[in-house]
């Protein structure tokens, strides 16, 4: 019901206003999460159980990433100005570094505290009304996980996907304490220590998670399969286009992912009936995939005898070879040729195995057309 209201609040015109959305949501999951540590830090109080005081600082760690969330959304927000022409879109996923920080930092002086417990038991005195707080807090949680996983599959935000992660590890860690409680109340065995070491690998796993996420994000982890697939079969279906290939991504944050992709188009198109095909397509594709979609256009086929004659002796080539899948942008300069080869980067993934592919290549092209230098560039298909 939140998300839905969340998500209507912030729907406009111009579609969804990620900023707005974010940020209502984090508020929404900081409210909770103060509710969730302060029932957890009473419990401390009655207790001394280390267990839930980690439990309890966790959740307070998840306040404050929520404070950071709310915050760095808004700064990711900021229109592009002269410094930064493509925006502060980046800003979000530094910010979900900065949170998974936090998370580690936190899971780690947990571990400690937690082996000194094993080392040092003391028997705890659990009040009947601990399980039953505990229990609130876990649907607290679950359903604070579901609101931000609803909304951030709607609107595709890293932050919010992490905060759903944390919510989500959040549970399974005060179930655990619920159980590990159950368990020393009838066998009289003290497993607080030994949970607080459970609870603290959890914070450390869903750190590291998340830290590992995203740097991939930012090192330009590039797209997936199936959103490749995507563009690719999108992009096919107009009249004009075939051969879609070498789709390379740069990513400014979720609101502006810059797709770039080659595509083959008629030889004897004009220029200007060239530029209105690929003029219609990146508009039209943009908008239905919500990206930048930026496209060069290759030439299928040729005038020249020459070009014509090579293409054929590069398919006999690919069907024999099961290291090279296509060929495009054949260009000739004077007496130089030029290709570019899409190869299989998992079999030819060395420096050494590169040099000996364009070399077998060059010898093989070069024994048929003596009288022209070949120049071979690989783009890898992984």
């Amino acid at each position: 019901m939140f998300a839905k209201l969340i998500l209507k609040r912030g729907h406009n015109a111009y579609g969804y206003d990620r900023a707005k959305i974010s940020k209502e949501t984090s508020f929404l999951g900081l409210i909770s999460n103060i509710l969730v540590a302060l029932l957890k830090v009473i419990l401390y109080t009655l207790t001394g159980s280390i267990s839930i005081l980690s439990d309890a600082v966790n959740n307070i760690t998840d306040c404050v990433s929520s404070i950071i969330s709310i915050f760095g959304i808004k700064l990711a927000s900021k229109p592009r100005d002269r410094d930064h022409p493509y925006g502060h879109g980046r800003l979000e996923y530094l910010i979900s570094l900065v949170v998974s920080g936090i998370v580690l930092s936190v899971g780690f002086q947990f571990l400690r505290t937690s082996v000194e417990k094993i080392l040092h038991p003391v028997e705890i005195t659990y009040p009947s009304s601990t399980v039953v707080i505990l229990v609130i807090s876990v649907f607290i949680k679950f359903w604070q996980a579901s609101l931000y996983s609803h909304v951030a599959r709607e609107i595709d935000s890293t932050t919010l996907k992490a905060q759903e992660k944390d919510s989500l590890s959040d549970t399974l860690i005060t179930a655990v304490v619920i159980i590990s409680i159950i368990i020393e109340k009838f066998t009289g065995k003290i497993l607080d220590g030994y949970v607080g070491v459970l609870v603290a690998l959890f914070i450390l796993y869903t750190a590291i998670s998340l830290i590992y996420e995203t740097i991939s994000i930012i090192l330009g982890r590039g797209l997936t399969e199936e959103t490749k697939h995507e563009i690719k079969s999108k992009v096919s279906t107009y009249d004009g286009i075939s051969n879609v290939h070498n789709i390379m991504v740069t990513d400014f944050g979720p609101d502006n992912i810059i797709v770039l992709i080659d595509a083959a188009l008629d030889y004897n198109l004009t220029l200007e009936e060239a530029h209105n095909i690929v003029d219609k397509v990146e508009r039209e594709v943009s908008e239905l995939l919500g990206i930048k979609l930026i496209i060069h256009a290759d030439p299928l086929g040729s005038s020249s005898d020459i070009i014509k004659s090579v293409s054929e002796e590069l398919k006999k080539i690919i069907r024999e070879s099961l290291n090279i899948y296509s060929f495009h942008d054949i260009v000739l300069e004077d007496k130089k040729i030029y290709i570019d080869i899409d190869y299989n980067a998992d079999a030819v993934s060395t420096v050494k195995d590169k040099d000996t592919l364009k070399k077998e290549l060059c010898n093989k092209l070069k024994s048929i057309y003596k009288d022209y230098d070949f120049e071979i560039i690989l783009d890898a298909i992984f």
